[in-house]
């Protein structure tokens, strides 16, 4: 060919924080380690790698002569490595001092271990926000890598762009490489040729010695389903690396920093708040994401798609944290543990040197995987959201140490989740408790310092865009000769709609309910039936501290409301809830007052629902002790007779939850609480809480009043 095209392959390798051992050592063997050692038999071939934090830590403990593969890689000029955030945090979402102190220390990282000096930054998940220039000039920074589709949301050509393209913000400036999402597509999905034609039709249209980037996961290669036996087996990655080495007079592999030292830039580009493409779609509450899609697909019908795809955009990665409460909470409980942390620490340059423990541990909880949910599980996997508490509550624990104050329980009213509704924390050296008085008064986070573990990350059963396609059933393959990616994946297995169970609120600890009658099974009690006829689980609660008493803290929140019984007129009722914790102990109460200010009685029952969260519900070491000393599994229902005490045990976690109640309750409801969502394998069940819910009879006369008293002690 006349003309030549240059090509920069960029790999981005990563497990999060918390992953299983197991996945490490799978991702490891089927895809990390052959990549890099069938790159290692085309000596002329070069690839840019990002490996994050997390992974290279691990290989370093578990396969440290992996680093003699990259150190001689490196001497023979095959491979460049890019930086970013050390744990794979999103950089705009976090504190900006976390941000700067990530990038910076992965760069030392990098230095210290391989000897190389990092230059650009792999950007987690694609995630461009305008202000991102100043952020990373300053951390030393040269270039970040983004989809064409931020270009096209900016007006541009995709099949124009090439090279790189200069931005600033507030006088600082960064360079930005275009990633082809047709490449992204073919490699390695589709056949080699058709890899290679791309690239002879992208060197017809654009200037001569045009960089062309795909940087994508490097898990592609290997351990998304199928691909091992693509790539490896059936010789995928030995055809592509043979047909690069074999065009190298018109297709030359090239690196970033090349590109940078050797041509000027191919423009300026002022891009808007986006990531790829699919991001955007998942990031929108379903029923609008199923309206993007079906245009989406509308469009492709009509032959418009290519016209009119520049134009399609769904919302943007921030919107998890609305469309998942859950998420919302736990990022802003990160960022309220980024204040304690910097204002114990000071502001020391922490981008050097050994990492004090408190600041490395609010680090590996910024790793985004378990913040947001897309093709693949994220936050609806429990041991990453377990994982990114555990590091926030040791950095907590760690802060503590040494506090006069640390038998004392203390309570504070503060604005953690920044909605304009103050949340209530009560805690002391042993427990920390979060109240919600906008949400029923429930109770969202119960942490147990000793084995640093929430009790109440759960996650609520919720609509999802993609249940539509399970109830279709319809299953996904690639083109003839060609492999499916996860994203052209569908799902082959047919679900009816009765499957999809959802709930109207997060399922957290403490909500108070009101039925006309008991559950017939724990089946119907899953469904959240019989309904509810109260409006206390999920309303605003007014609420005030209660004055310490010794070393007790705690809040009273009360709540006139209403219980709607059939076929009669609406009693209200004026509820009181005072909850104290007693420092040191690990105990707290809930104290229960009920006045019926109605002309007539209510007759109802009385329930009050507790979701808990256990790892592995099937695991004996975890499960459900009753008051006559017998013992089941939280994975099953069940409804079990009343008793006046109940223990959920769990000595995988080295954490027991104790229960008294009074008086006895008549029955207890428990369910396991499992999600229906998609991941790159297809279908997943996910347990995610355990509701175990007392039921009391209730008879209040007009104008009468009723208590009860429950008891919750932690033993770790």
């Amino acid at each position: 060919m006349s003309k030549k095209i240059r090509f920069i392959l960029g790999l981005h390798c990563h497990q999060p924080v918390g992953n299983f051992d197991h996945v490490f050592e799978e991702g490891y063997r089927i895809s990390y380690l052959p990549f890099l050692e069938t790159l290692a038999r085309f000596p002329a071939l070069r690839v840019s790698l990002h490996y994050s934090g997390p992974l290279l830590e691990w290989i370093s403990e578990r396969h440290p002569e992996f680093f003699s593969l990259f150190a001689r890689l490196l001497e023979a000029g095959q491979l460049e490595f890019t930086g970013g955030g050390h744990y794979e945090p999103i950089l705009p979402v976090i504190p900006r001092r976390d941000s700067l102190g990530q990038i910076r220390y992965m760069s030392r990282y990098l230095k210290q271990r391989l000897g190389v000096r990092v230059r650009g930054a792999w950007l987690t998940e694609r995630i461009w926000e305008p202000s991102l220039p100043g952020l990373l000039a300053e951390a030393g920074l040269e270039f970040i890598t983004v989809d064409d589709f931020h270009f096209l949301a900016a007006g541009f050509d995709a099949d124009r762009l090439h090279d790189y393209y200069l931005s600033d913000d507030q006088g600082a400036v960064i360079r930005i490489f275009p990633i082809s999402q047709r490449l992204r597509y073919l490699v390695p999905f589709h056949p080699v040729e058709e890899v290679l034609d791309f690239f002879r039709q992208k060197a017809e249209r654009l200037p001569d010695g045009a960089a062309l980037v795909l940087a994508d996961d490097g898990e592609k290669f290997g351990m998304w389903p199928g691909t091992h036996d693509w790539v490896y087996s059936q010789g995928w990655l030995e055809r592509f690396f043979t047909a690069l080495s074999e065009n190298r007079d018109w297709l030359e592999m090239s690196s970033f920093g090349e590109v940078l030292d050797s041509s000027p830039p191919a423009g300026k580009v002022y891009l808007p708040t986006s990531s790829y493409f699919e991001m955007g779609g998942w990031a929108l509450p379903a029923e609008a994401s199923e309206r993007l899609a079906d245009l989406q697909v509308r469009f492709e019908q009509e032959g418009r798609l290519t016209e009119l795809f520049p134009f399609l955009r769904g919302s943007f990665w921030r919107n998890f944290l609305v469309k998942y409460p859950e998420s919302g909470w736990m990022h802003k409980r990160m960022c309220h543990t980024s204040r304690l942390v910097h204002q114990a620490l000071g502001d020391k340059p922490y981008d050097s040197g050994r990492l004090p423990e408190p600041l490395r541990q609010l680090w590996m909880a910024q790793c985004n995987c378990a913040y947001w949910h897309g093709i693949f599980g994220g936050l609806y996997l429990p041991h990453l959201r377990h994982a990114i508490y555990s590091c926030l509550i040791r950095a907590e624990k760690l802060l503590l140490q040494g506090s006069k104050s640390a038998g004392k329980a203390e309570a504070e009213a503060l604005d953690m989740d920044l909605d304009g509704r103050p949340e209530i924390r009560l805690g002391d050296s042993r427990v920390n408790l979060f109240i919600k008085p906008s949400q029923g008064g429930a109770i969202v986070e119960l942490d147990d310092l000793n084995s640093e573990f929430n009790l109440i990350d759960t996650l609520a059963r919720r609509r999802e865009a993609y249940h539509r396609k399970m109830t279709l059933g319809v299953g996904g393959a690639g083109a003839e000769g060609a492999h499916a990616s996860i994203h052209e994946r569908q799902f082959a297995d047919k679900l009816p709609a009765e499957s999809f169970i959802y709930d109207p609120y997060p399922r957290w600890m403490l909500r108070e309910h009101f039925f006309a009658e008991k559950p017939r099974d724990f089946e119907q009690a899953s469904r959240n039936l019989p309904a509810d006829l109260g409006d206390f689980a999920d309303r605003e609660w007014d609420w005030s501290l209660v004055r310490p008493k010794g070393a007790r803290a705690g809040c009273r929140l009360t709540r006139r409301g209403s219980v709607n019984l059939p076929g009669a007129e609406p009693i209200s009722l004026l509820l009181r809830k005072e909850i104290l914790l007693s420092g040191g102990s690990g105990s707290f109460t809930a104290d229960y007052r009920m006045t019926n200010q109605g002309a007539s009685p209510l007759k109802a029952y009385f329930g009050v629902s507790f979701n808990l969260t256990v790892l592995g519900p099937r695991d004996p070491a975890v499960g459900l002790e009753l008051a006559d000393g017998s013992r089941t599994g939280l994975a099953v229902g069940a409804l079990f007779p009343g008793g006046r005490t109940f223990t959920v045990y769990n000595q995988r976690e080295h954490v027991d939850l104790n229960f008294l109640f009074t008086p006895q309750p008549e029955l207890l409801v428990q369910y396991p609480v499992e999600t229906i969502s998609q991941s790159e394998s297809g279908i997943d069940r996910t347990y995610q809480a355990s509701c175990l819910m007392p039921l009391w009879p209730l008879e209040v006369k007009s104008l009468s009043s009723k208590g009860f008293k429950l008891t919750l002690s932690l033993y770790s």
